[in-house]
């Protein structure tokens, strides 16, 4: 899987849930039902990379060999001396590109990982600073909810109420909240976040956003959960205290008092959210819940179609890159020539006609031969005319011969990646003269012209083959 593949694909598959997520949970719905989408939307983002994961732990079937044609070494030899075929390969980008992007990728998720712990270093400076709140306590909230154990809670200088902490759960309550009332509901809304799970469901929620970085519909969804969350927690708060008036009083005036303070990304629910637009929506979907009809019918039949559509699609986008997974060249150096090519060749000194099942390419004496690809070596040895051979099953099921090699490098059975070097070339075949590589594409029971496969690059500084 290369980068760019890994890019693209996420990009196209977040697109389409967040699409479909904002289909099914626009207003008016219940908050609980749409949070319940857009987090399936959010589990659903990372489900073709479970299956691809659980798909690479599956153990691989047991190739079968690469069928053995009479070699024509010597063929190929008069060939090559009368000057018949030139050469017909070029250097590949794809790596240098791949490894740009892979940088790009690993710089996004170390940069998103300094964020998280930066945030949490703001909190935890919070914390040193709050002070046991003396004059409110979670207890009778926590009771109605079925709570072990009411949180404590805590007095801060500025910012917004939050709860904080898994094993010792605190709510800390900015000191602009003057009015008991208000407080009292916060509290309650704190304590139906405990109730709901939203301490520990929450960070994995945002995990969209900091694995795929790159894709604004991750940000969407993100933003979106945090909205929902909240709004969800609203109304079952605004249910257990009786008064929505009540509860959209105090909502408006918390942000009244603390808005007007800097507010810092903490990694924590905070009870009035950063962006400005969502107080309005919240009050609207709060005093607005007789409207509201849930579309579960269509969201049942949204969430097979996901399910379904994650192993195909990543199963379809698979085949098309299936023909292209080659990432390296052959030959690294720029003196090899394509000796003999792919099919019937005729050979004037026998006056017969000869079937060549791959092309030879002329090198120097032990010059490297690299892998193309991410393969696994399925037989390593001697045959009496291609000499000492490499046989390559690559992971979409074509498979590869190196032949005519002074010295073999990698052992049976061994996974390597694109870029490895399977042995040195040489003229180790019987009644071969001259040091080339023999290379052969075989599939579906058929040999492939090397030359035809698209993306296979033999050397650098000719063309890409296909």
């Amino acid at each position: 899987m290369s980068a760019l593949w890994f890019i693209a694909f996420t990009l196209i598959w977040t697109g389409l849930l967040a699409g479909g997520a904002h289909y099914l949970s626009r207003e008016p719905v219940p908050a609980r039902f749409a949070h319940t989408i857009w987090r399936g939307a959010a589990i659903l983002a990372f489900l073709p990379w479970v299956i691809a994961g659980i798909y690479a732990l599956i153990p691989s079937p047991i190739a079968t060999p690469i069928p053995d044609l009479p070699y024509i070494g010597g063929a190929a030899e008069a060939l090559y001396a009368n000057g018949a075929v030139q050469a017909a390969t070029e250097s590949n980008a794809a790596p240098i590109i791949g490894m740009i992007l892979l940088a790009i990728l690993a710089g996004g998720w170390l940069a998103r990982l300094g964020m998280n712990a930066l945030c949490q270093i703001r909190l935890q400076n919070i914390k040193k600073i709050a002070e046991p709140h003396a004059q409110v306590n979670s207890n009778t909230w926590a009771r109605k909810l079925g709570l072990k154990r009411a949180p404590a809670t805590a007095s801060i200088p500025h910012g917004s109420p939050f709860l904080a902490g898994i094993r010792e759960r605190t709510i800390y309550l900015p000191e602009a909240i003057s009015d008991q009332r208000d407080a009292d509901i916060i509290l309650a809304h704190e304590c139906t976040h405990i109730s709901r799970g939203d301490l520990v469901t929450r960070p994995f929620e945002r995990l969209v956003a900091d694995v795929f970085w790159f894709s604004p519909f991750a940000w969407v969804m993100r933003r979106q959960l945090d909205y929902w969350r909240e709004a969800a927690c609203d109304e079952q708060t605004a249910a257990l205290t009786g008064d929505n008036f009540a509860y959209a009083r105090a909502l408006a005036n918390t942000a009244r008092v603390t808005r007007p303070h800097p507010m810092q990304t903490l990694p924590v629910a905070a009870f009035i959210l950063p962006r400005h637009e969502t107080l309005k929506k919240r009050l609207t979907q709060l005093l607005e819940r007789d409207a509201r009809k849930p579309r579960q019918r269509l969201a049942g039949l949204a969430l097979l179609a996901g399910l379904l559509l994650a192993p195909l699609s990543l199963a379809q986008a698979t085949s098309v890159v299936s023909g292209n997974v080659f990432t390296h060249a052959v030959f690294l150096e720029t003196h090899v020539k394509v000796s003999q090519p792919f099919g019937k060749i005729y050979n004037e000194a026998g006056d017969k006609n000869w079937w060549h099942s791959g092309v030879d390419i002329k090198a120097k004496e032990y010059t490297p031969i690299h892998s193309p690809t991410d393969a696994k070596v399925i037989w390593t040895g001697k045959k009496d005319d291609y000499g000492y051979t490499v046989d390559l099953w690559l992971e979409d099921g074509r498979k590869m011969r190196f032949s005519q090699m002074s010295k073999i490098l990698v052992e049976e059975g061994q996974k390597i990646k694109a870029g490895t070097v399977l042995g040195k070339v040489g003229k180790t075949g019987r009644g071969v003269r001259y040091p080339h590589l023999h290379l052969e594409v075989y599939k579906d029971g058929e040999h492939l012209d090397p030359l035809e496969v698209k993306g296979l690059v033999l050397y650098k500084g000719c063309c890409e083959a296909g």
